[in-house]
């Protein structure tokens, strides 16, 4: 064997394009996960809402504030149009529109994260205090947690393109793109959310 040759067999050359597909293919899959999984809140909504054993749907008539889910709303929805223009312009190799779309992105998806947290703990009830309770912490809840998760996706991919030797755009572009598409599905289970929990219960 001869030292210091690398040796790449064919079969370990992968096309970039092939990765590119990949990503795509998987976070539409994830996307559609969540979507499904929230289906579940939805479900127990409408059924909890119209069974209603008890009177104990929203047993102590409780209306979550709704500056805080607007103010919630507006920032993600403000946070997923940011990270559509970030991925707009990873494809049109801008790098000030990308930190600009990026960096506002974090910023009102860490405000969306921190009014609900600042929701919480004024909030007066708990997942104990009747049907309608249960579903509105669960369902903010967990929304709550892909948040955060969705912070941190974008944080990388904004901290790769700061830091000397880091991925250049074109790179990044396909995982702007997964990201802006996982984050709009996001996006859509919140208006759905705000619709339900805010307005109709």
């Amino acid at each position: 064997m001869t030292g210091g040759v690398e040796i790449h067999p064919d079969h370990a050359l992968e096309h970039v394009g092939v990765g590119e597909r990949n990503l795509a293919i998987g976070t539409r899959l994830g996307a559609a996960g969540q979507a499904f999984f929230f289906v579940a809140f939805l479900f127990a909504f409408f059924y909890l809402r119209a069974l209603n054993t008890a009177g104990r749907w929203n047993l102590h008539h409780l209306h979550p504030s709704r500056a805080y889910g607007i103010a919630i709303l507006v920032c993600v929805l403000g946070s997923v149009a940011a990270t559509w223009l970030a991925a707009w312009s990873a494809r049109e190799q801008n790098p000030g529109l990308w930190r600009l779309g990026g960096g506002a992105a974090i910023l009102l998806a860490l405000a969306a994260l921190g009014l609900q947290c600042a929701q919480f703990a004024n909030l007066g009830f708990g997942p104990g205090d009747g049907s309608f309770a249960s579903v509105f912490v669960g369902w903010t809840g967990i929304i709550a947690v892909n948040i955060l998760g969705v912070v941190y996706w974008l944080t990388t991919l904004v901290a790769e393109t700061l830091r000397a030797g880091g991925r250049s755009l074109t790179l990044l572009r396909a995982s702007a793109e997964a990201a802006g598409v996982y984050w709009g599905t996001l996006g859509l289970i919140e208006i759905v959310a705000f619709i339900l929990l805010y307005v109709v219960a």
